[in-house]
């Protein structure tokens, strides 16, 4: 009789534990899973916060040169130092968006497959002061929901 007790007793465990495991699962699912709204904020944030070296790249060809970078290509262009302001590994670190710099001005377009921000730009726009860049972000077709607050997004 013991060791069906003990039997017993080792099942209503296991029971008690996967019934635990679901629910952990479908607490961990509810957090992580999200919203549009919430996906698209993080891909937009990841993009601004690696939109940075760019912006480092534009910056430095400013000091150096007294006027912004025309496009990518003069980006690659070597520095004082001979090596140069962007490299194709920063230019394309993150492969959820293209990179374009026109005149200075940065443009992150997502990718086909980022929704809900697919197709949509993030535009970075320097603006020269105390002889450096000076940047803003919020114009671009990517919407005000999805930006952070330093590029005009909404804080819900």
């Amino acid at each position: 009789m013991a060791g069906q007790a003990e039997v017993k007793r080792k099942k209503a465990a296991i029971i008690v534990f996967v019934i635990a495991q679901l629910i952990v699962a479908g607490l961990l699912w509810v957090v992580f899973s999200g919203t549009d709204d919430r996906a698209g904020r993080v891909k937009v944030a990841l993009a601004v916060a690696n939109a940075g070296k760019i912006q480092d790249a534009v910056a430095r060809y400013y000091q150096e040169r007294n006027t912004l970078p025309a496009d990518n290509n003069a980006l690659r262009a070597p520095d004082k130092q001979a090596n140069p302001y962007l490299t194709d590994l920063d230019e394309h670190a993150d492969l959820s968006y293209t990179v374009n710099v026109a005149n200075g001005v940065i443009t992150l377009t997502f990718s086909a497959n980022q929704e809900p921000v697919s197709g949509k730009t993030l535009i970075f726009v320097p603006r020269i002061s105390n002889g450096k860049p000076d940047w803003s972000c919020d114009t671009g077709s990517v919407e005000a929901i999805y930006r952070p607050a330093q590029c005009g997004g909404q804080q819900t």
